[in-house]
């Protein structure tokens, strides 16, 4: 009787060592998975402009995008 008693408590015990595991294990990976969510809409580097010159001008123009100074 006592072997019982004691052997349900030992699964009990393991059960619920288990199931803590379990939502540790479910924390961290939802955590990780909010991460790179949010990582995921880091606003991209703005277009840098230059102008050349003034409208209407012989060399006018306009660069939008990488520039290469």
């Amino acid at each position: 009787m006592i072997k019982q008693f004691i052997k349900k408590l030992i699964q009990y015990y393991i059960d619920l060592i288990v199931s803590w595991y379990r939502q540790i294990k479910t924390h961290y990976n939802l955590n990780s998975e909010i991460k790179k969510y949010h990582a995921s809409f880091d606003e991209p580097e703005k277009p840098k402009i230059r102008e050349v010159g003034k409208f209407g001008d012989k060399d006018w123009s306009i660069s939008i995008g990488d520039i290469d100074e």
